[in-house]
């Protein structure tokens, strides 16, 4: 097949295909583990499964991971690409490549209206703005963005992504207003969500409450937090959780026996990931949190001492 027969297809289209062409049953499929409406979101192009369930389709259909290498680029939307080369430009912190990425992305919304496109280019602004120390545009972009999605009744995973772009620039009372805004205006829709985003959005409202240093902001975080029911696969979420636990133990009832818990968590992760980068990455980022809690317990502590 060239590559213009590739086009209009997804890579879940792509791999049905595969299988109808080697007579191969969906009940083999999902004898494998994985459920009907995952694999036929996968196939519709609505969303994508996880890494496990894919290397299970490539064994079923007996096609070697080396195969789709010239195949997946081809089927990625021009702006998956787009994001990946803003990725780039962010990790190697290259503001020459970050103003052409933005350029582009705004020409490519205009053209299409394609909302994707603008948070490309928003994105690029912010950290564009940001290394070139320019302030004034920096702000002026942000309360572009707080303007659109206060305007916007029902996000979509465009208008998350825009709000991601702005959270470490908010503050507990502005992120809980935007966050819980949004959730209740997508209640009953949270399946149709990005859920890594989710996720770190979630924890993100949390993250903020311990920057505001207050713990009447931290508890009601807490309680927030908590009450979201992870689904069961979702293993960074639940470790998140368990930090949450411990901060609030430590926060409330008792440091050491807190610190402890977080002390336990973190060989968990450590277990977990093994030598894998993920779990350094989210070591890193726990301790940086519990610091947070350290400077309220602190600032708790020197309250209590000048009342005595």
């Amino acid at each position: 097949m060239t590559n213009n027969g590739y086009q209009d297809f997804t890579l879940g289209e792509l791999l049905n295909d595969i299988r109808k062409e080697k007579k191969i049953s969906t009940k083999t499929i999902f004898s494998s583990g994985i459920t009907r409406p995952a694999y036929y979101r996968f196939v519709r192009g609505e969303g994508e499964i996880n890494l496990i369930n894919f290397l299970k389709l490539l064994h079923i259909l007996g096609i070697e991971l080396s195969e789709l290498e010239a195949v997946i680029p081809i089927l990625m939307p021009e702006t998956r690409l787009l994001e990946n080369e803003l990725t780039d430009a962010i990790s190697a912190m290259d503001a020459t490549a970050l103003k052409k990425i933005k350029k582009k992305a705004l020409l490519r919304f205009k053209e299409t209206n394609e909302l994707k496109y603008r948070y490309i280019f928003l994105r690029a602004e912010i950290m564009y703005n940001k290394w070139t120390g320019n302030s004034q545009q920096l702000l002026l972009v942000i309360r572009q963005i707080k303007d659109y999605l206060d305007s916007i009744d029902l996000w979509t995973n465009g208008e998350l992504l825009l709000f991601s772009s702005i959270t470490e620039t908010l503050s507990y009372e502005e992120y809980e207003y935007f966050f819980k805004q949004f959730l209740l205006r997508r209640k009953n829709h949270e399946e149709q969500l990005d859920p890594i985003v989710l996720d770190l959005l979630y924890f993100g409202y949390y993250d903020t409450a311990l920057n505001s240093k207050n713990k009447l902001n931290v508890e009601r975080a807490t309680r927030f937090v908590l009450k979201r029911k992870p689904n069961r696969h979702n293993y960074r979420f639940r470790i998140w959780r368990l930090f949450v636990h411990a901060a609030r133990i430590s926060l409330t009832k008792d440091y050491d026996l807190g610190l402890k818990k977080f002390e336990q968590l973190q060989r968990i992760i450590v277990y977990i990931f093994k030598e894998d980068f993920t779990g350094e990455f989210e070591l890193n980022a726990l301790q940086e949190m519990w610091k947070k809690v350290q400077v309220i317990v602190h600032q708790e502590n020197l309250s209590e001492t000048v009342t005595t």
